[in-house]
């Protein structure tokens, strides 16, 4: 072999020799990189998530409402009274505020174990009363006897009454029946008292008398003793 063929050979293997060394280290590289886990924020982020704490209230959980458990504070259509009074005992009350109550309304209801009688005013004081049983049905003030259906009267003066306006309740005008009350006659406005008769079938009854407001009224329940 020539000089000049045995240097061409040393310079190609050692060109080959160098190329082998580079590729080998970059494929040590590349491996040692894919092997790596990453880190940083990436592992944040691809972090499973926690399960959440079954002690802890989500904001998705509706919270129990107060309102559904409260009790109803609506006015009822019968309102609760006092207790019922011996049957032969009168029962009076005294109004408050002006004498100016004019008498709007006047309604009978047969209620389950009472039949009730309410008188609605207008105005800014609140009644007040008397009612008892009475032998005779007779009007205030003139004492001229009133035809009355029942086999008992039941006399109501409400006071604290004015001297009536135009527009207020017309008087004198019947009423009934309804329930144990066979008849009702609204006789009228008296020296500051509203009367009305009320005849009842059967034997004197307990009775209460009481006081609503916003409107005023009176309301006179009578216990039904026929059932």
């Amino acid at each position: 072999m020539t000089p000049r063929l045995r240097a061409a050979l040393s310079a190609t293997l050692g060109a080959l020799l160098l190329a082998a060394c580079g590729t080998g280290a970059g494929d040590g590289s590349a491996a040692s990189s894919a092997g790596s886990p990453p880190t940083g924020p990436a592992d944040e982020r691809s972090a499973p998530a926690q399960p959440a704490d079954p002690g802890t209230p989500t904001s998705a959980e509706p919270s129990p409402s107060t309102e559904a458990t409260s009790p109803s504070t609506s006015p009822s259509t019968a309102p609760e009274g006092p207790p019922f009074g011996p049957p032969g005992d009168a029962q009076d009350a005294r109004p408050s505020g002006e004498w100016d109550l004019q008498l709007e309304d006047v309604r009978l209801g047969d209620h389950d174990g009472f039949d009730r009688m309410v008188l609605e005013f207008s105005g800014t004081g609140t009644p007040g009363w008397g009612v008892n049983h009475v032998e005779r049905a007779r009007a205030e003030g003139s004492g001229e006897a009133v035809a009355l259906g029942g086999d008992r009267v039941l006399n109501v003066s409400a006071s604290g009454t004015g001297l009536p306006e135009e527009g207020s309740f017309e008087v004198p005008r019947r009423l009934g029946p309804a329930g144990d009350i066979a008849d009702v006659h609204v006789i009228g406005w008296s020296e500051g008292y509203t009367q009305v008769l009320v005849g009842l079938e059967g034997d004197e009854r307990p009775f209460r008398v009481f006081g609503l407001a916003d409107p005023p009224r009176l309301v006179v329940d009578v216990l039904d003793v026929s059932d």
